[in-house]
């Protein structure tokens, strides 16, 4: 009786199993098929075979080069100062000060916000002469009316800073859980020796997150890369492409140009550069830990 339970959960999880892979192998299948063809959606029945000649386009798009540009920027950018923020608020936090108890529930709030409506929200802060940020300067008896989303510049800092806002107090817990790990003992062999907080965060705090914080960054860098709804709601991509990741060109491309070939390969591109600097992340620090 107990060896046909087994087989009677394998039996009722292996059709759930089929169908998850199918709806995510074959849309997967037929984006890669897309790239490698010529296809016009007025006249599909025309599509043929063209090899990497789509690929071989993003050598002379210039869009293309800056949304790869944006998109390094739009993710190290942002990560760095996740990891710093964060590690700053985790070790305030794990001092245990007095609120720091609300704290922690407080900074989960941008976290659980859908990005497009965080996105909305910023955009009304933003809003030049009458949004949350010139109200603000106007407490300190200052007239800002600047349009910060109409630079290229400011727009890209914009979206960096809305990054940040949705990662840190995800990183900080994150993080915190990583210090709270740490024993006691090693503080107070510490503080025996005369080491100060200060040097006692350095020496011992730091050192011992850093293999943590090199999973948060690879988890991070994910998810900044999920951005999309807000540049969407935010900035459009704009102004003149200052905003514009590759995956946001790429829903350009399909959906607005109807060049959906090309399109394709800018996902399958950008897809599979993802998943080998996800890899390579993942080996190099798990040879550090082993190394350690």
């Amino acid at each position: 009786m107990a060896s046909s339970r087994p087989k009677v959960s394998s039996a009722l999880i292996t059709p759930a199993i089929g169908f998850l892979c199918l709806a995510t192998l074959v849309p997967i299948a037929a984006v890669v098929a897309l790239s490698f063809g010529d296809f016009n959606i007025a006249f599909p029945e025309k599509t043929r075979f063209i090899g990497l000649y789509n690929y071989a386009r993003f050598l002379s798009d210039g869009r293309f080069i800056n949304a790869a540009l944006v998109t390094f920027i739009l993710v190290v950018v942002p990560v760095v100062l996740q990891l710093l923020c964060g590690l700053a608020l985790a070790i305030a936090l794990k001092e245990k000060l007095v609120g720091t108890r609300w704290m922690r529930a407080a900074f989960l709030l941008p976290s659980v916000v859908p990005p497009a409506v965080g996105g909305i929200v910023w955009k009304l802060f933003l809003i030049p002469g009458v949004g949350g940020l010139s109200y603000l300067a106007s407490l300190f008896g200052h007239n800002f009316e600047a349009d910060l989303l109409g630079s290229k510049t400011s727009a890209l800092i914009s979206v960096i800073i809305v990054s940040i806002w949705f990662g840190v107090p995800i990183v900080a817990l994150l993080l915190l859980s990583s210090l709270d790990s740490i024993p006691d003992e090693i503080y107070e062999a510490a503080n025996l020796d005369g080491a100060s907080w200060a040097q006692a965060q350095w020496h011992i705090s730091i050192p011992l997150v850093i293999p943590a914080m090199g999973a948060v960054s690879v988890f991070q860098a994910l998810e900044v890369l999920g951005i999309f709804p807000v540049i969407f709601v935010l900035t459009g991509g704009g102004p003149a492409g200052a905003t514009e990741p590759l995956n946001f060109y790429a829903f350009l491309t399909a959906f607005t140009y109807l060049d959906l070939d090309y399109s394709a390969a800018i996902l399958v591109a950008f897809t599979t550069t993802i998943v080998g600097v996800c890899f390579w992340s993942i080996r190099q620090i798990s040879a550090t830990r082993v190394g350690r």
